[in-house]
Formats: structure tokens, sequence, C-alpha cells
């Protein structure tokens, strides 16, 4: 019998703090390629972290998601990550580090998975120094030609930028931003507007019924529509308030108030089942399209109930609620909150200005107390109190 010639055995890999070698083992896979065994170990450390059978490119794309997803051990600002070639093995680090992530609810993975898919499917063999405006546009463009919703393209665009933005912190692609693009069919656009409390209100006066306790139970927990479609009597508490259902991150309670409370328990005397009868996708659904109607009736440039998830999320800050509270009450981490929802405007700005006193400068031994207003003058109440001289057309304040 002809003995088998042993193939050459592949060189080392290094990729960040991980080094791979390959012993003299090796196997033909079912695509017929040669595999070698393989271990990967820690610079510094002599256990392993992973042993196994794979090609030397196949190895070298399992340490950068293993670099990427931080699974060496080392702090990620001493990490000595390179960056990868596509943005297949972006896509790729980024999901396996998602799916190890045991904060988040199987269904957010779940909707990962299916952007990840579709993200894979067109942008795959993408070189990342190649990532432009026209990267971004054309996987736009090809998703709207497969007659995906435009909505759904929205989200797969946000989970792009979620992976750029990771892979990026991680040293894994170009440091700089992904472009950002529209997504508009047919005279449609995603509607991002957030009302400002005012407007808020003269809505609210146009409603009745049910769907105003709906309404109002959304500008006021700034849940989301589903949440609030889905409560159930037994999610009302007589000290702790409101118990919010969310698919994405978990139950929450949240403190109403007592004629909401009152109206809530009315309501559900005469009904047993969600707050809004029909199906998880038809039940908000009523919401919108009622809403819809009632920014017309009263004026008001639409918005839709999400719109009142980010005005609630401003009014918290722009109130000096502490962020942690603020994001425990609408079901954020203060990270995300922060970044996605919290909407700063021109006169947040002026506002910050004139608080901290930017623009003064104290003599020596002279003390300067804020805020001021636009003349340079002490507002009344010194610190404590609300600026003056900062009226804006464009008025999100409480």
């Amino acid at each position: 019998m002809t003995r088998r010639r042993t193939p050459p055995r592949p060189r080392p890999v290094r990729v960040g703090v991980l080094r791979a070698s390959a012993l003299n083992r090796w196997r033909t896979n079912e695509n017929g390629e040669i595999e070698f065994y393989w271990r990967i170990r820690r610079q510094g450390d002599r256990g392993y972290v992973w042993t196994g059978y794979g090609t030397r490119e196949s190895i070298e794309r399992r340490m950068a998601r293993m670099v990427a997803a931080g699974r060496t051990g080392l702090a990620a600002e001493t990490r000595d990550d390179p960056e990868i070639g596509t943005l297949g093995e972006a896509i790729e680090a980024w999901y396996d580090y998602q799916q190890d992530r045991p904060d988040l609810q199987p269904s957010t993975v779940a909707n990962y998975s299916k952007a990840a898919r579709h993200l894979l499917a067109w942008l795959a063999p993408v070189a990342v120094f190649q990532v432009d405006r026209a990267v971004v546009e054309g996987y736009r463009n090809n998703r709207l030609r497969e007659k995906a919703a435009p909505r759904t393209v929205e989200l797969e665009l946000k989970v792009f930028h979620m992976i750029w933005r990771w892979s990026r912190e991680r040293g894994l692609v170009p440091a700089r931003d992904l472009p950002r693009v529209r997504v508009k069919v047919d005279g449609y656009v995603i509607n991002h507007r957030t009302p400002a409390p005012e407007e808020a209100s003269s809505v609210l006066a146009r409603l009745d019924g049910l769907m105003l306790l709906v309404l109002q139970l959304l500008a006021i927990t700034g849940a989301r529509v589903a949440s609030i479609c889905a409560v159930r009597e037994g999610d009302l508490d007589e000290i702790r308030g409101l118990r919010i259902p969310d698919t994405k991150t978990g139950p929450r309670w949240f403190p109403v108030p007592a004629d909401l409370t009152s109206s809530l328990k009315e309501h559900f005397a005469k009904s047993e089942g969600p707050l809004v009868a029909g199906s998880p996708a038809v039940a908000p659904q009523i919401v919108r399209d009622r809403l819809k109607r009632a920014c017309t009736a009263a004026g008001v440039k639409p918005f839709t109930p999400h719109g009142f998830r980010r005005m609630v999320v401003d009014r918290m800050i722009r109130g000096g609620v502490d962020p942690a509270t603020a994001a425990s009450l609408t079901g954020h981490s203060v990270e995300v909150m922060l970044r996605y929802y919290r909407e700063v405007t021109d006169e947040d700005r002026r506002r910050a200005v004139l608080q901290a006193g930017l623009g003064h400068f104290p003599l020596p031994g002279q003390v300067i107390e804020g805020p001021w207003d636009e003349q340079g003058q002490a507002a009344a109440g010194g610190g404590s109190g609300p600026d003056r001289g900062t009226e804006s057309g464009h008025n999100h304040g409480n």
C-alpha cells in the first residue's frame, strides 16, 4: 500500500495577541481542501485558546473574530487588532459577538441574523477599504429592487452602521464613518420626527376613548407601540405602576399617574384581552393610523408613535433626570438612549453655553455666577433657574 504523502505544513498565523501553529495532523474536508490541526494560544500563555482543524485562511478568519469579540482576555484598549479584509468577515465577526451576549433577547438576535444574512448576500466580498457612499447606496438600491419594504431596508442599514462602528472601535476596518443614505420610494420617507410636548398635547386633544388612553401612555412612558398594545390587566400594580412587556429588553415597571391607572382599570373591567385587540402586527398599525389622522386634525406635522419615545427621552434629559434612571424607564442602555434617541437641538447647545458661562472669564479674585442671558447679565435665581434670552422657533423644552 502506497503511503499517503504529507502536504507541507502551513506557516503560523498571527492575529493581534493570538498566534496559531499547525501540527503534522491533517485531513481532507468535504470540499476536497486540506485542513491541518491547529492550536491557537494567546501571547505569553502556555494554554490554548482553541484547537481544531481548518485551512490557514479559515483559521485566520476565526482568529480575527475571536480578537474582535474580546475572547482573548486582553483589555480592549491594549489590543493590537489588524484590519480584516472584507465586509463579510466584519459581518460574521460582529454576529458571532452578538450571539455570545447574555443581555440580548433571542428575538433581537434573530432580527440581527436576518439583517446580517441580507448584508452578507450583497456585501460579503467587498473589501473594507473600498466601502464608500456608492457601496451603501448600492446595497439600498439592490434591496429595494428585490421589493424589500423601505422600513426593512432602513433597519438593515442601521445594522450595517452598527457593524461598521463596532468593527471600527476594534480596529478591524478603516477609522472613518460609514456614509448615511436615505430610504425613499414613491414619495415614502421613514418618519423620524420628534414632536415638541405642546404638539403632543394638541394631538392628544383630538382623541378620546381607548385611543386617547393608548396614546397618553405612549406619550408618558415612551414605550414601543407594540408593548403598550399588549398590556393586560395583570400588568397593573397599585405600588409599582404599569408593567410594560417588551420583547427586546424584557418587561419593566413604569410609574403612571393615578388618573391613567383608573382609566386602565375601567377598560379592563370590560375587556379581558390586551389593551388593543388584534395581532401583534395589526394592533400597532391601528394606533399608527389613528395617530396620523389626529396629527392632521390638529394641524401638526405627522409623527409616529416612536416619536413619543424620542420625546420622552428628550424631556427626561432636559429635565435633569439621571441618565441611568431615564434608561431604566425606557428600556435602553444609557449608550443606546443617548446615541439613538436623544435629539440635541440648537436650543440645547445655546442652553449649554449659557449655563456653563462659556465666554465669561473672571478677573483675579472675582466670582462670576451663572447662567447668563445673551446680554451677559446674571439670570434671576442664580445657577438654579432657567436661562433667559434663548427663545427659539425650534423649541423642544418642557
